[in-house]
Formats: C-alpha cells, sequence, structure tokens
C-alpha cells in the first residue's frame, strides 16, 4: 500500500499532531524491516554474487507465493513464453493460487507453499515451504529462479534462495548488497502496469517477443460445457456478471450495494440475468428471480462463467485479470491507492476503472449509481 495514503490525515482534531505521529510509526516500522532483512542477509546470504549467464539457462522456477490468483494470471503470458523459447518451467505457488494453472500445458510441475498473510510473508524469517518440498526444488537444480514479488523484499526470501541453491536469481528493485540476486530489474510502482514487469523479464531473458497482456488460462471441455447447458436458457438474455467479495474487507462490495445495483440495471433493463459470484457463501439478501448465485463450485467454472459473460462488475480483485484474458466488458471498482491504481488496472480498452476515495469500498453508498453512469456512457445495455 502506498505511505502516503495510510499516513495522511485530512479531518478531524489535531489533524496534523496525528498524521505526524503516523509518519513516526511508519518510518520505525520500516526501520525495523530493514533490520530484519540486513539480519537475513547475515545469516542467508551469498557471500559472493553469483554471474548469470543467459545462454546457459536450461531450467527456471518462477516465485509466485504471494498466495493470490491475479498474481498466478498475470505471470501465464511468461509461462507460455518460456516453454515455447525451449526452456523447463516449474513454479512455486500457494495452495490457494496453485489452482489456477492446473491445467496448464506449459509448465512441469507446480509446487506449493502454504496460504499466509502479507504480513506473515513479508516480515516473517521462516517462509511456508516444507521441508520436503524444499528437498525437491532443491534436487531440480535450477539455472535461475525468477522471483516476480514487486513488494519490497521479504525477509524470508534469502534463506528460502539458499535452501533450494539456484545457480542465479532475478528479481525486481532489489538491495544492491544482497548476493542472492545476481540481477535487479529497475521497476516504479504506480508508474508501471503490472505486465510491463513481465515484459521486462522476458527481454532480459532473450523472448521479447511475448505479448504480456495476453493471459493465457486453460479450462477443461468439461466445465465449458457445463457452463454452456447454463447459459444457453438464457440466450437472448444480457448476462451480468457481478462479482461482491475480494481479499480483502475494504474492497469488498456491501449486500446493500448489491442489491441497489441490481435493482438499478433492472430499472434499466427487463433482458438482463444477473450471475453473482459468491465464493464465501455469504450472500443472503431477498433477490429478484433473475438474480442467481453461481451454481458452481470451481474456479475453472468461474473462468467459463467470465468467458460466456456480456458484461462483468466487480471490486479490484482476480476476476478483473481473469477478464481481461477475453478482454470482457467490464467495470471494476478500485478504492485509491496511488501505488495500485495503475499497477493493477485492467489494461485493457474494453475496461473500465472507477476510483473512489474512501478506504472501504463498501462505505461509498453511489457506487450503484457510478456503475450505472460507466454502463449508460459507454452505451452498454442499448
Amino acid at each position: 500500500m502506498n505511505k502516503d495514503l495510510k499516513i495522511t490525515i485530512t479531518k478531524g482534531r489535531f489533524r496534523k499532531l496525528r498524521e505526524w505521529n503516523r509518519r513516526r510509526n511508519y518510518y520505525f516500522k520500516q526501520l525495523k524491516l530493514n533490520g530484519k532483512i540486513y539480519l537475513a542477509k547475515l545469516i542467508w546470504d551469498k557471500r559472493i554474487r553469483s554471474e548469470l549467464n543467459v545462454k546457459s539457462i536450461k531450467t527456471i522456477l518462477l516465485l509466485r507465493n504471494e498466495g493470490t490468483v491475479g498474481d498466478v494470471v498475470v505471470t501465464t503470458p511468461l509461462i507460455k513464453g518460456l516453454s515455447e523459447a525451449g526452456y523447463t518451467v516449474d513454479l512455486l505457488l500457494t495452495t490457494s493460487s496453485s489452482v489456477v494453472v492446473k491445467y496448464n500445458p506449459y509448465i512441469r510441475g507446480v509446487y506449493q507453499a502454504e496460504d499466509c498473510s502479507t504480513a506473515i510473508f513479508l516480515k516473517s524469517f521462516n517462509h511456508t515451504v516444507a521441508e520436503s518440498t524444499i528437498n525437491r526444488l532443491r534436487a531440480n537444480h535450477y539455472d535461475l529462479i525468477i522471483d516476480l514479488c514487486l513488494f519490497e523484499t521479504p525477509v524470508h526470501r534469502l534463506r528460502l534462495f539458499s535452501e533450494i541453491n539456484a545457480k542465479a536469481v532475478i528479481g525486481f528493485n532489489k538491495w544492491n548488497c544482497i548476493n542472492h540476486y545476481s540481477k535487479s530489474l529497475a521497476f516504479e510502482n504506480g508508474k508501471q502496469h503490472v505486465t510491463e514487469a513481465i515484459a521486462m523479464v522476458a527481454s532480459f531473458i532473450g523472448i521479447g517477443h511475448i505479448n504480456p497482456k495476453a493471459y493465457d488460462l486453460h479450462i477443461p471441455g468439461a466445465v465449458f460445457r457445463e457452463v454452456r447447458d447454463f447459459y444457453d436458457a438464457k440466450k437472448e438474455r444480457i448476462k451480468i456478471v457481478i462479482n461482491v467479495f475480494t481479499g480483502s474487507a475494504e474492497r469488498d462490495l456491501s449486500q446493500r450495494q448489491l442489491f441497489n445495483i441490481v435493482k438499478m440495471l433492472n430499472s434499466k433493463s427487463t433482458n438482463i440475468t444477473f450471475i453473482l459470484l459468491d465464493h464465501r457463501r455469504q450472500l443472503n439478501l431477498q433477490l429478484p428471480d433473475n438474480a442467481i448465485i453461481n451454481p458452481f463450485n470451481s474456479l475453472h467454472h468461474v473462468m467459463a462463467l467470465l468467458y460466456g459473460a456480456d458484461m462483468v462488475v466487480t471490486p479490484d480483485t482476480s476476476i478483473v485479470h481473469i477478464s481481461a484474458a477475453w478482454e470482457k466488458t467490464l467495470i471494476s471498482v478500485y478504492k485509491d491507492v496511488i501505488d495500485n491504481n495503475y499497477l493493477w488496472a485492467p489494461g485493457y480498452g474494453n475496461a473500465s476503472q472507477i476510483i473512489v476515495h474512501n478506504r472501504i469500498i463498501a462505505d461509498v453508498a453511489n457506487i450503484p449509481e457510478l456503475i450505472w453512469h460507466e454502463i449508460d456512457q459507454r452505451g452498454l445495455l442499448k
């Protein structure tokens, strides 16, 4: 998260004093984190930086163990490009995100780390990869690890690199004194889209011809057929998929907002079928007959629903990037976080990005009106 959003206070008594106090707290938290990274360097870093000979690379491990589906989706063009260029590609993911590439033919092996919070991922000396998995990764003798994390250096990374013992590692914006990183690529959070990081890696490796926005998702034929049969009964209707929940309560839509979105769009058209995504199984509001909660259970069924939809409405979450794979008509809602707004934007012309200036999206009462404004302005229901 952008530090200025976290520490700037615009209302209330003693505003300047409270803002100064938060800036001080942020400074000391950052100082403590830097101290932990330096200690990890002393314990687990290489004594001498490894030279990286790109021409000698044959086996690659991609690290995407942040735990989010969206991170994996945006990595798929790189996976495909590396595989088609002749590299052997493995991935280290979390349990929850690994399902995205379950049917991906361009990967030799998918290894799993346990899910964890962002705080643990960034600040803990201990990673969440089981010893048995570490042993298998070390036995693969990787020529290169590509660390795609765009956060500051997670404290656990140096221990993880030491245990896997690959010949070389590349990453983004890493301290020059960390010898595990043979190469650190410069990336500007807030000014560059996440796909530009993928393009930078591809260019560095020497496969710069890939399209980093061509997300490569694989859905079994049986799943497509189930969803096609579900949609067949609604052929003549506009199919709008609405997602409510994200991985963060601050980015969720509220059930009241969902109710008002459905009510407003029904007032504009009598030819809509709504498919509501509710992976938490928490929706308990009274719905009209044309609003159906997703009857399927798997992520690949959700992918197929998005593929067949006429329009998608969602807050900032992986649904945005799955929709981007097929450039679906999209209305997305983001809270205003400077480092995130462009970095994780939909990134294609058929998408609208609504940015609300509130820490909690559910507190913004006029979200339905903002969504309708985008739909009306683009003539999406005509």
